[in-house]
């Protein structure tokens, strides 16, 4: 039996076997996409070199910041403190806990008797490890249980770990109620951006009209905004104004930091009919039950017009399925059998 020697209940003893399985879901809990990242190869690191002492009979490796700098090729420019410190509060506020709902219902699906927790141990030089605490105890309620779900449905969950642009987090970092003055202004700027492509399809045309010289490149690019322009004016009032219809839209790039995609502008609605509506940017992900690639929301296409579907990311025609943002379910929307 292994000691726990972290900042939980050190008094618990685990086996190494159990070592071994939180290490391994840890590992799996990891979302694809993150694992290219510095925070996400971090935690893989930790639960590895776990799992392969404790295979090995060893115990509970305490692994140091030169240790880690060394063996994950950090930033030579930097001491091994001064790059890991704010890998490791990324990881401490952001990335660990956005998995720690997913990890602790792994473990409790895999019969284990508690969780995997990255820990940092106090002293100099720092260590950290891995370390099992108990599993928390679960709320008994009324949701269909997992048995009575069509074989093939997936499940989604909110990825916690969603980077807004700054325009983004002005917008909706934290939800923005949509209060009568937000209306008021979205009306006012909408109603802005109607008069100043009217003026300017008004100037060209009087300007042609009255134009007596032969037509030179300029006016032809001139005439070329001008056919331009109401198409780009109708895909901004078709977006905008579909949020209100349909509820939930996907979200534009420029709210989205750079790489980040497959996210959602959704309107929340208060409980209280008195109260404003709340937008808020979530995204949703989904492990494809065909080929286990990570499954991300985009828009339907001409194939599932007006709708947002989850598509795989290796089979992304292939493997398609629906969404439904009130139970996070969906189901394949490709498949013949």
């Amino acid at each position: 039996m292994i000691k726990n020697h972290g900042v939980g209940d050190t008094s618990v003893c685990y086996s190494a076997d159990d070592y071994v399985q939180v290490a391994r879901v840890l590992q799996d809990a990891i979302p694809r996409d993150r694992r290219t990242q510095w925070s996400g190869k971090i935690m893989d690191y930790l639960a590895k070199q776990t799992e392969h002492a404790c295979v090995d009979g060893q115990e509970v490796p305490q692994i140091s910041t030169k240790e880690i700098h060394m063996d994950l090729e950090g930033n030579p420019n930097q001491e091994p403190s001064a790059w890991l410190s704010p890998l490791w509060k990324e990881i401490e506020k952001q990335r660990y806990p956005e998995i720690v709902e997913k990890l602790q219902n792994l473990c409790r699906q895999t019969g284990l008797p508690g969780y995997p927790v990255i820990t940092k141990l106090s002293g100099k030089p720092a260590l950290y490890c891995l370390e099992i605490r108990p599993l928390p105890e679960v709320a008994i309620t009324a949701e269909t249980p997992d048995a009575s779900i069509p074989v093939g449905t997936i499940r989604y969950e909110r990825d916690l770990s969603l980077t807004l642009s700054w325009i983004g987090r002005i917008f909706a970092n934290q939800g923005m109620q949509w209060t009568t003055a937000k209306r008021l202004s979205f009306v006012s700027l909408n109603l802005l951006v109607l008069i100043v492509f009217l003026g300017w399809e008004c100037l060209v045309f009087f300007y042609l009209w009255f134009r007596r010289v032969p037509i030179t490149g300029q006016d032809l690019l001139v005439v070329l905004l001008a056919i331009i322009a109401p198409y780009g004016l109708y895909t901004h009032f078709r977006d905008t104004f579909a949020l209100f219809e349909d509820r939930i839209v996907i979200a534009p790039e420029w709210m989205l930091a750079w790489k980040e995609f497959g996210a959602t502008v959704e309107i929340k609605r208060a409980a209280d009919l008195g109260s404003p509506s709340t937008i808020h940017v979530y995204r949703y992900t989904a492990t494809c039950p065909v080929c286990g690639w990570m499954i991300k929301l985009d828009k339907g296409g001409s194939d599932f017009p007006r709708r947002i579907v989850g598509r795989c990311e290796e089979n992304p025609r292939e493997h398609v399925y629906s969404f439904d943002r009130s139970t996070l379910r969906g189901y394949s929307l490709t498949s013949k059998g």
